[in-house]
């Protein structure tokens, strides 16, 4: 059995092991085992994203009841980082939540739909065709709802805020599940590698690639289909909020990144220029509102519409260069993208966390009514300073 396919394994029985202590733990013992099983699973997929990153090749085919083909599992490099990024915020998040979760973010089913949350992210990337790409991402958004909604029994604003969230949500799943079909027609295929087939240069390419881009850019918060992400951010539980900011948009990032660079590499020039408009308007608009912001965590939300939009301005650039036949300059841009995928993952998490030590221990998230809590709180003044300066780069 290769490493691959050992830890795609591992993560599917982590998920199930999590999932059953999570219903059967007592309330007094749930939070350190259910987090630590949700840490055990995330630590497996970063374990599997960082052999896929290294060029290990791995397949894993799940048959279906329906008469499709089996669902298939087969992480390429690309999908290796991105499944490396989740699980390194997925263990840190889940080992906060340890000692964080309490009341209603600490029941049975948001401990449960946590440990469905993180697979589904692992699956994601790792996803070989359409039908194992649209499970998982389905997996992904159901449980992230569940999570918004943690509060909606004493808080109104959570059930709104989910609301938002479904919609959306499932508008970028309509979008990318016919952007697919339109792939799929063409080829007469659902496996990548048969989609990867499609002439660029045809009219049916153009089509999938506006309806993936849009239901990509929704996941990812971009404007103007960002609407979802300074309501449910705020709302959710903070080591939600980390996963979701740091980890879940950056799926919308990888799916844009599947599309222009494997399955519909060198296409026209208007597809880059859309990238390239979407990513400036979204990182001017969102830094715009983070500086008026004065909820620390709808700040946070807000600036990751501006860093995503500054991601997927620098893939778009990528695609521009490319075009005009500019290789060097086309590969620093993509490496840029990608460099700043990484580094927002990481102050991004940091700084949502940082933000649920504020919040859980003066229970205000006004930053106007917040202020020297670097003596009373040294540890958090430190890491959410070290995570602002990461931001500031």
């Amino acid at each position: 059995m290769s490493g691959i396919l050992a830890g795609l394994v591992a993560q599917l029985v982590l998920t199930a092991v999590a999932i059953v202590l999570a219903v059967v733990a007592p309330a007094r013992r749930r939070s350190l085992l259910a987090g630590s099983a949700c840490a055990a699973l995330a630590a497996a997929g970063a374990t599997t994203g960082v052999l896929a990153l290294t060029g290990h090749e791995g397949r894993l085919e799940i048959p279906t009841a329906l008469r499709l083909s089996p669902v298939v599992l087969a992480p390429d490099r690309l999908g290796g980082l991105f499944i490396l990024i989740a699980g390194v915020v997925g263990v840190v998040a889940s080992v906060y939540a340890i000692g964080y979760a309490h009341g209603p973010s600490a029941s049975r089913s948001q401990w449960a739909a946590l440990a469905v949350f993180l697979l589904g992210m692992f699956l994601v990337p790792a996803a070989g065709d359409v039908v194992a790409f649209l499970l998982a991402w389905e997996l992904m958004a159901v449980a992230s709802t569940v999570l918004v909604l943690a509060e909606q029994a004493r808080n109104p604003e959570a059930r709104r805020a989910a609301t938002w969230y479904a919609v959306m949500t499932h508008l970028s799943f309509l979008l990318i599940l016919a952007g697919f079909a339109v792939l799929a027609g063409a080829t007469d295929g659902t496996a990548f590698a048969v989609l990867a087939r499609t002439d660029p240069a045809s009219a049916s390419a153009s089509v999938a690639f506006a309806l993936l881009a849009l239901g990509f850019a929704a996941k990812a918060g971009i404007v103007p289909l960002h609407v979802w992400l300074p309501r449910a951010h705020p709302e959710a539980p903070s080591h939600a909020s980390a996963l979701m900011s740091a980890a879940m948009v950056k799926m919308g990032v990888y799916g844009l990144l599947l599309v222009t660079l494997r399955l519909l590499p060198g296409g026209p020039t208007w597809w880059a220029v859309l990238l390239v408009v979407l990513g400036g308007v979204s990182g001017l608009y969102g830094i715009l509102q983070a500086a008026i912001a004065t909820d620390v965590k709808r700040l946070l939300a807000y600036s990751t519409t501006e860093n995503v939009g500054l991601i997927v301005l620098a893939l778009g650039i990528a695609l521009l260069l490319r075009g005009y036949d500019a290789p060097g300059a086309a590969s620093t841009a993509l490496i840029a993208c990608l460099l700043l995928t990484v580094s927002h993952a990481a102050f991004k998490a940091t700084l949502f966390l940082g933000a649920g030590s504020i919040l859980h221990g003066t229970g205000e998230r006004n930053l106007d009514r917040l202020g020297g809590l670097v003596h009373e709180m040294p540890w958090t003044a430190a890491a959410f300073g070290i995570g602002s300066l990461g931001a500031a780069a």
